[in-house]
């Protein structure tokens, strides 16, 4: 008993917390919603009388500010406003016309359904207000089929949209959020000095790893706020265009560089601290690099941010490194330290040309400009449409979600019309608000649902039967109800929020049209078979949400991460493909989706640790592509060499499709592998080299690369170890 008192209270004491915090987002949402609605709401049906466009007017604020979730500086929430109200006019009108009939009405359901939520591939500002814009066409869909309100109802819009707009910059207002700009900056900053602290390490075995070297990899930390699942959603960029891919792009090689440089330091232990002056250049002129990116945002200027130094250091130690290798001098450590060293140097050049693209500088030399980076040279139509087509796949958690909401809206539309219900829109809207991307999720939600509904519609129910058909103390509890409820769904949960939500849409049909106690019980009855319906389509259309996608996502990555090892090893040592390579860019894209919604999802168990999975599969990617524009053409190695390194690549990728497997049934990666294989590529010693210096530098990136490969393996295995995961949850 002692034990509940003490969780209650904790959990007592953690709401008011949260009203210190985003609290105060859902207060100051709620009080611009209810200022809106009513202004829009009471003149229109107490002045003019009509009750129309009253309605329509309400709904609009309630739409896009109550049911939408929309964040960004305040014209972008502006523009962003005006344009969904520019769209809600198309749905009403598509929704006033489609209430001839049910089939009619289902149809268009499914097509507006899938299709609004489907746009949210546009990024998080179109997903935000996507619930909004699905109630456009849910309102005016159901009868009576009166196609001579529909001016009517478009005043309404246009009225309730525009102070909506008004209401958002001038109640209260929201300051802009922490641009994500700032975080790229504080990142670059510290990688920078990172560098220039590993650089005397680098260049003498006599320098102490001391305390700064141990602060600056402390300040790493602020790279780790670059990760999308550590920012709210609503301000990820995530976005089709040049700006939004180009800080991703940025964002991705800062913490690349990051942890290449921390593995750089490790590998300097005492029993193989040499000299490594070349790589030492490397760092420093990545260092430089990654300070001009930090310069640049700081500066907010749209100027190229030079990488000569960056691109210099490269041909320098590339160069140098042929020397030595063709002479045979060189150790696994310091090829391995090399490797590290030019990762750090091309994540650091793809940052600064990434960084300029979201400063909008000028797209760099199309020859020169990095594989990954593609979309700086592209068209806006041309970002939008690859966003679009690379996401119309069943693995896509973007299309899973459009698919499974629509059906689940066009079937409760179709329910609502053959049972005849009264109010039937009120089991589409349960439908939206209850509806979640996992069948778990919709059982838990579609529960507390209920709760707060029936407590609801008893408080409606007593208040309707106690007030009769005195309006005036409805509409002078409305505002005070519409307020409570606003704040309560984001502070307590859905239970108090549909409770509250009950109570509002009661109060609000009361004085619209005569009504009793039983309005109340018509609600219920709607919510709960709205909810039903949610939870049916939810349990039936993949159903595991993205905690069942993330673990395909991670077994077809690494899969075919498998492939693209063979595939770049061949391009190497021959000049030609194994096959077809797969497309593993689009694959980690797909991945980072599965993951972003899983970390959204409700989950006893965190389970493996898929963001090390995530950043093994991004490394595979962006390396191989970096390796073979790096070795285009020829000349080839000799075929005792070439053969070796295809024989180890084998070895690589043989272990990889090992663990995809693995991963893809449920259980753990076999252990160790990784080590072992470590061990085997250093048993194999440098390799013995001959022949021209581009032919050298093939065998030995080559090597290199697959030692980097075992190691991330050896991470993979730490992560989904037995610990991490139990297969007969993963396959139930």
């Amino acid at each position: 008993m002692t034990a509940d008192v003490r969780g209650s209270t904790a959990a007592t004491l953690g709401r008011i917390r949260r009203l210190d915090d985003g609290g105060r987002a859902a207060v100051r949402r709620a009080v611009q919603v209810t200022v809106a609605a009513c202004l829009g709401f009471y003149p229109l049906q107490y002045v003019v009388g009509d009750p129309t466009t009253a309605v329509y007017a309400l709904f609009t604020a309630v739409a896009l500010g109550g049911l939408s979730d929309l964040q960004g500086a305040p014209s972008t929430r502006t523009r962003t406003y005006l344009a969904a109200v520019a769209i809600g006019a198309v749905l009403i009108t598509a929704g006033t016309l489609a209430a001839v009939s049910t089939a009619v009405a289902a149809a268009g359901m499914l097509v507006v359904g899938f299709t609004v939520a489907y746009a949210g591939v546009g990024g998080p500002r179109v997903a935000g207000v996507a619930n909004g814009l699905q109630l456009f066409y849910v309102l005016p869909c159901f009868p009576p089929f009166a196609p001579d309100t529909l001016d009517q109802r478009l005043v309404g819009l246009l009225v309730g949209g525009l102070l909506l707009t008004l209401a958002d910059r001038l109640v209260w207002p929201a300051a802009a959020p922490r641009p994500h700009g700032e975080r790229l900056l504080e990142a670059a900053d510290a990688v920078a000095a990172y560098a220039m602290a590993l650089r005397p390490v680098l260049q003498s075995p006599a320098a102490a790893i001391g305390p700064e070297l141990a602060a600056r990899r402390a300040a790493l930390d602020a790279v780790a706020r670059l990760r999308l699942s550590d920012i709210p959603p609503a301000q990820r960029p995530l976005g089709p265009g040049i700006r939004d891919r180009a800080l991703l792009a940025a964002s991705a090689a800062t913490r690349v560089a990051a942890g290449r440089l921390a593995d750089l330091a490790d590998l300097l232990t005492d029993s193989q601290r040499t000299r490594h002056p070349g790589t030492a250049d490397l760092v420093a002129a990545s260092g430089d690099a990654f300070a001009a990116l930090a310069a640049a945002l700081r500066a907010g200027s749209p100027s190229p941010i030079a990488t000569t130094g960056v691109d210099g250091a490269l041909e320098r130690y590339v160069a140098e490194r042929g020397r030595r290798l063709a002479n045979q001098a060189g150790t696994p450590a310091g090829l391995r330290a090399g490797l590290a060293g030019m990762a750090v140097a091309e994540s650091a050049r793809t940052a600064v040309l990434a960084g300029g693209g979201f400063l909008r500088a000028p797209a760099p030399d199309p020859a020169t400009t990095p594989q990954q980076l593609w979309f700086l040279h592209a068209r806006p139509a041309e970002l939008v449409w690859q966003r679009v087509r690379a996401n119309l796949t069943p693995r896509s958690v973007y299309l899973q979600n459009a698919v499974r909401l629509a059906v689940g809206l066009a079937a409760a539309r179709v329910v609502a019309g053959v049972l005849d219900l009264s109010h039937g829109f009120w089991v589409l809207l349960a439908t939206l608000s209850l509806m979640r991307t996992s069948a778990v999720a919709d059982r838990a939600v579609f529960l507390r649902g209920f709760v707060g509904t029936v407590g609801g519609a008893l408080v409606a129910a007593g208040l309707l039967a106690l007030v009769g058909p005195d309006v005036d103390v409805l509409a002078w509890a409305l505002p005070l109800v519409m307020m409570v409820g606003f704040v309560a769904g984001p502070l307590f949960g859905v239970a108090a929020g549909q409770a509250c939500f009950t109570v509002v849409v009661a109060l609000l049909f009361a004085q619209v049209a005569p009504a009793n106690w039983r309005l109340a019980e018509v609600r219920l009855a709607d919510v709960v078979v709205g909810g039903l319906v949610g939870a049916l389509i939810g349990a039936a259309v993949w159903p595991r949400g993205g905690g069942g996608e993330v673990r395909r996502a991670a077994a077809a990555g690494l899969h075919a991460g498998a492939r693209v090892i063979r595939d770049t090893v061949t391009r190497l040592t021959r000049g030609v493909s194994s096959g077809t390579p797969p497309d593993l860019n689009r694959l980690a894209a797909l991945f980072d989706q599965a993951y972003v919604q899983f970390r959204t999802e409700p989950s006893g168990d965190p389970g493996p640790d898929w963001l090390i999975v995530l950043s093994v599969v991004h490394r595979l990617a962006d390396y191989s592509s970096v390796l073979q524009a790096r070795h285009a053409g020829g000349p080839y190695p000799p075929m005792d060499a070439a053969g070796a390194l295809e024989g180890a690549a084998g070895e690589v990728s043989a272990d990889y499709a090992t663990a995809a497997a693995a991963i893809a049934v449920g259980d753990p990666p076999p252990a160790r592998a990784g080590a072992a294989l470590s061990r085997r590529l250093d048993d194999s010693g440098t390799p013995t080299l001959s022949g021209a210096q581009d032919a050298t530098l093939r065998i030995v990136d080559g090597w290199s690369w697959l030692h980097a490969l075992a190691d991330d393996l050896d991470r993979l295995e730490r992560a989904l170890g037995p610990a991490s995961v139990t297969a007969p949850q993963a396959r139930r």
